[in-house]
């Protein structure tokens, strides 16, 4: 498997593990794969162009993450190297995302330091 330019927080992990199992539930398992390919090919796309599209808006609220559609959810992140960036949720779209990010600060910022920890010890490597 080619690495993958960005790493899941623990929120993101269980956002994408969730959605997969309300997705194989409504819509079965081959859509379900595509839809999921699509979320990371959507990633890998943002990782590679974050300098781009790697801008905070105004449905991030103030917390400096930025945030970009991807079919049916938002994929919330933050750049932290030039081909890589760290994945903090996934949010289907039409939620009131200033709301969900504000009532999550404290996790996503624990979860973002601890990240940000590894990548300082070498435990998370960019190519």
């Amino acid at each position: 498997m080619p690495k993958k330019h960005y790493t899941l927080t623990l929120t993101a992990e269980a956002d994408l593990q969730a959605l997969t199992a309300w997705s194989i539930g409504r819509w079965g398992n081959s859509l379900t794969e595509q839809y999921l390919d699509d979320l990371h090919d959507g990633a890998e796309y943002l990782a590679k162009n974050s300098g781009v599209s790697g801008r905070p808006t105004a449905l991030s609220g103030n917390t400096g993450l930025s945030v970009y559609p991807i079919r049916e959810h938002y994929i919330i992140f933050v750049p932290v190297a030039k081909d890589h960036i760290v994945i903090v949720a996934f949010i289907r779209l039409g939620r009131d995302i200033p709301d969900i990010l504000r009532k999550a600060n404290v996790q996503i910022e624990r979860e973002l330091k601890a990240i940000f920890e590894k990548i300082k010890n070498g435990e998370i490597k960019f190519s």
